[in-house]
């Protein structure tokens, strides 16, 4: 019997993903996956809509769409940067899930806030355009401008140091 996840599990492996990484990144136990790979559960469709938006954002995270590579890249680099700059784990970060909106949840809290500061780094910075940004991260224009306005407007004298010492390496 052919499953929906057949066809994910192909996409995973020419994207070179681990399972754990794709179950990570859409919510899923592996145990879950395993289970649907080989039929021996039927799978909710929401199951297989997680695993689909976890590929797609991988894609893009990689430069799956149109847009230049260096834009992910720097993206990329954008946010280890912020991660080692904040003291917050970088492989954490890249895998929460921004359109997951855990704000009760202090490690999503804590990788919001470097995807903050990133957004804030690469525009400003780098001068890669909003939009650019926004695709990306895989979240929209509207989330990118107010986080940058998030981190202009903070008055935490440890972010400010941050950004200061940021200004001054790449000015």
């Amino acid at each position: 019997m052919k499953t929906g996840f057949e066809a994910i599990d192909r996409e995973r492996v020419s994207l070179q993903l681990p399972v754990r990484a794709l179950c990570v990144q859409a919510g899923i136990s592996a145990s879950t996956w395993y289970d649907g790979l080989n039929g021996v559960k039927v799978s909710r469709a929401d199951t297989l809509g997680r695993l689909n938006l976890a590929l797609k954002r991988f894609k893009l995270a990689r430069g799956g769409d149109p847009g230049p590579l260096s834009v992910h890249a720097s993206y990329r680099f954008a946010l280890v940067l912020a991660a080692f700059e904040l003291r917050a784990d970088a492989k954490a970060v890249l895998f929460s899930d921004p359109a997951r909106r855990a704000t009760a949840d202090e490690e999503w809290l804590a990788a919001s806030r470097v995807r903050e500061l990133a957004f804030w780094t690469l525009n400003g910075m780098g001068g890669v355009k909003v939009s650019d940004v926004a695709r990306a991260a895989g979240v929209t224009k509207q989330t990118v401008s107010k986080a940058i306005q998030r981190v202009e407007d903070n008055d935490d004298p440890n972010l400010k140091r941050i950004c200061k010492k940021l200004e001054e390496v790449f000015w």
